[in-house]
């Protein structure tokens, strides 16, 4: 199942995703979970080379026949180009989607040139809203090289120039494992699971590689996991994030942990994994009503490890 905002349609594309841990054997009951991908905004100036009018994927959304001519395309933001950096439009958002039954956002979350990166919709837009108590959140750190994919001036050119790499060393990675427990787990709506903040990582090739190896990477998550209990909580509930057969689908994907042996994950400590989105592990060219068998089918992968 997919919750589309009406303002995002098809772009925004948020895939729910529900936990086989979250449910208890009494109630039977889930929370619903959807990815939140932050670039719609209208002031963050970190945005600004990739998208020079200011308004962040709006100018994909608004440009896509000028770089695609003849690609049939007559849909409209019924709430226009809106600013979700602004507390008030996420609290328009937070109330459709807790309408709908979704109850938990995943912010997509990025670190590039030694700093935070599209990340003011959550700091000015959520973490600000009048209504931000009826919502929970946690993030997925979209720790993926960055190309041309963004820029709509050059992306059509299909360059695979790394402008950030998203790897990133040692002292890096604590860097931005204080910043987050401090920042983020100790706000009183992040998403937990049995008391422990959830935080998943997107691309553990990615991690590994910049942490110098398998078990540099192992040691880095246990030094997270026991700097997450040194802050007073009982652990950390690291998430992996799964991967299929179209990997090149979001523009951003290399080689991604695709059916990861079981012994691989327990000795990286991930407790928990899910799919970030039905492209990559479907046919997207399928006919929509197959695209949702097949992701129905898909569900048991995203119960705990």
């Amino acid at each position: 199942m997919t919750i589309q905002f009406k303002h995002t349609i098809l772009l925004m594309a948020l895939s729910v995703l529900s936990f086989g841990n979250i449910a208890t054997a009494q109630t039977k009951k889930y929370d619903i979970a959807a990815f939140l991908y932050p670039a719609y905004v209208n002031d963050d100036p970190r945005l600004r080379p990739f998208w020079p009018k200011g308004i962040g994927e709006w100018e994909t959304v608004t440009s896509v026949q000028d770089r695609f001519p003849g690609f049939y395309w007559d849909r409209k933001p019924i709430w226009g180009t809106i600013n979700e950096a602004d507390p008030s439009v996420m609290a328009m958002e937070i109330n459709e989607a807790t309408k709908h039954g979704v109850n938990v956002f995943i912010f997509d979350w990025y670190w590039y040139d030694g700093r935070a990166f599209m990340e003011t919709t959550l700091n000015n837009g959520f973490l600000k809203a009048e209504n931000k108590d009826k919502m929970k959140f946690y993030l997925m750190w979209a720790n993926h090289d960055v190309v041309n994919t963004w820029d709509v001036r050059l992306n059509k050119y299909n360059e695979d120039n790394v402008i950030w790499q998203g790897r990133v060393s040692r002292d890096e990675f604590e860097k931005i494992c204080k910043r987050t427990i401090e920042k983020y787990f100790k706000q009183p709506n992040y998403y937990k699971i049995n008391g422990k903040p959830v935080y998943m990582i997107y691309d553990v090739p990615q991690l590994i590689n910049g942490l110098g190896g398998m078990e540099q990477a192992v040691a880095a998550l246990q030094w997270f996991k026991d700097e997450t209990k040194r802050a007073g909580f009982p652990g950390l509930e690291l998430q992996l994030t799964m991967w299929g057969i179209n990997l090149n689908y979001s523009g951003f994907d290399g080689s991604k942990t695709e059916r990861p042996q079981n012994a691989f994950v327990k000795k990286l400590g991930f407790t928990s994994s899910t799919h970030y989105q039905f492209a990559h592990f479907v046919n997207v060219n399928d006919d929509y009503l197959n695209i949702l068998d097949n992701v129905k089918r898909m569900g048991p992968q995203r119960r705990p490890v």
